[in-house]
């Protein structure tokens, strides 16, 4: 009698990999606090947020309040963008990838918390971007990748002065590692990502507006 050999799913298994990362997501979208609020480190009840709060319940072990992100959700985009990152990439542009999905995801979800972007993840962000694809060895593509992020932080800071605090320096901020990795693709790609970004910026505020969630300038991003 013959045994049916278990399915080939090298995509399924390269996405596993990425839960693993996604309690030190849940670890650093904990901290998202407000700009006059130190870094949080420990839950309310006092227990440290480290291990105790990062599972994907998001729940503290010793008072069951949530101080991180809304259960699994943190996971689910983690996966997602790993199941993107896989489909295309290999090598050190692998490594690049999933470096900036996973850490522009934490970012998003502490913006969404608390409207900040903190300047040490944004920095952490690029940072690790830059040097994964320099080991890549494709010079043209780097050097356009630095091109890029600079051309349009220069933009997008010349467009906070104008607008009177209209567009937060956080944007700004954001555009150098969103930038980084569209330059190192083209720039047709930086192009149409920053069409779309300007875009999408505009409707959220719009609708931050209307809902009385934002009022006056957009917030800065903190250290």
């Amino acid at each position: 009698m013959t045994t049916a050999a278990a399915p080939n799913c090298p995509g399924a298994r390269a996405m596993l990999p990425a839960l693993t990362v996604a309690p030190l997501l849940r670890a650093v979208a904990v901290h998202a606090v407000r700009d006059d609020q130190p870094w949080r480190t420990a839950c309310r009840c006092g227990r440290a947020l480290w291990p105790d709060a990062v599972g994907p319940s998001g729940r503290c072990a010793g008072c069951g309040q949530q101080p991180g992100a809304p259960p699994y959700n943190v996971e689910a985009a983690v996966l997602l963008a790993a199941g993107l990152i896989v489909s295309g990439s290999t090598g050190w542009v692998l490594a690049a990838d999933t470096w900036w999905a996973a850490r522009l995801a934490v970012l998003a979800f502490a913006d969404l918390a608390v409207l900040r972007l903190p300047h040490r993840l944004t920095a952490a962000t690029t940072a690790g971007l830059l040097g994964l694809l320099a080991a890549t060895g494709n010079a043209n593509a780097w050097w356009r990748t630095v091109t890029a992020r600079l051309v349009l932080v220069a933009l997008l800071a010349v467009l906070a002065f104008a607008s009177g605090g209209q567009l937060g320096w956080a944007d700004v901020a954001i555009a150098v590692p969103v930038a980084a990795a569209l330059g190192w693709h083209s720039w047709s790609a930086v192009y149409a990502g920053t069409l779309l970004g300007l875009g999408a910026a505009a409707l959220t505020a719009i609708i931050l507006r209307r809902t009385g969630h934002l009022t006056g300038t957009c917030p800065s991003a903190s250290s």
